[in-house]
């Protein structure tokens, strides 16, 4: 029930709108949330709901501490491209057994649980595109159960949810020598998650790799998104880096 009117930035609704961001941040979207006064017991037990429910009796999955594992390791590399080779020796690091055909197998039954979605390298040929991915969860509360006070991988598990909603197949990340957070090449934009640019080198190395990589794509679109720090930075050729408060960005 919270109506935005025209600039509502400028007014009271905007410590409104924040405090409800703060919320959506750490606790995810879903409605009955709004109804349960215990938060983390309702998601853990809608997270146990979805794994032996929608992946572990569903696909008749034998070896369930391996599965819950792996989960466990995507949500521990939340941000970072990881290979499924990696995610099974992680998994096998704890002397639980299993194999890089399981893993494979498990990611693929949280992806038709609507637990996890995944994004390919745009940079990568079609072999290494298909087996190093970034993994985010489809809510950040079920990320949250996991990472309790990890506020800026959070952020970036949002912004993935928000652009993943508006273009599915088409959102990739970038990685070879430049590093970018999330790109969609039919829209020439570009997307980085800082959760603050304050610190110099930061800010310098979130700023150097739009500009390197507009340099190779020719963007349209070069944005940083941040926690709650807004600002405009102008470069060659009319272009600029927007730096917007997710809060704000996700309203648009």
């Amino acid at each position: 029930n919270i109506h935005l009117e025209k600039e509502w930035q400028f007014g009271k609704k905007k410590s409104v709108v924040q405090q409800q961001f703060t919320q959506y941040l750490k606790w995810g979207g879903f409605p009955e949330l709004l109804l349960d006064r215990n938060t983390r017991h309702w998601l853990n037990d809608l997270y146990e709901k979805v794994v032996l429910g929608d992946i572990i009796l569903r696909n008749k999955v034998k070896n369930e501490m391996a599965l819950r594992l792996a989960v466990k390791r995507l949500a521990d590399n939340i941000s970072q491209p990881i290979s499924y080779n990696r995610i099974a020796n992680l998994v096998k690091g704890t002397g639980v057994n299993t194999s890089v055909a399981s893993v494979i197998d498990y990611i693929r039954y949280a992806q038709e649980a609507c637990l996890v979605f995944t994004l390919s390298n745009f940079a990568s040929k079609f072999v290494e595109r298909e087996t190093v991915k970034k993994h985010y969860f489809i809510d950040n509360g079920l990320l949250s159960i996991f990472l309790t006070e990890d506020i800026s991988s959070l952020l970036e598990n949002l912004c993935a949810i928000h652009l993943y909603k508006q273009y599915e197949k088409e959102l990739f990340y970038y990685n070879k020598r430049i590093e970018v957070d999330f790109y969609i090449p039919k829209k020439r934009y570009a997307v980085q998650v800082s959760f603050s640019i304050a610190d110099e080198s930061t800010r310098d190395r979130e700023i150097e790799a739009l500009k390197k990589f507009n340099n190779l794509e020719k963007l349209e679109r070069l944005v940083i998104v941040t926690y709650d720090e807004e600002d405009t930075i102008e470069l060659e050729d009319n272009q600029k880096i927007e730096v917007i408060p997710a809060w704000k960005w996700l309203l648009e």
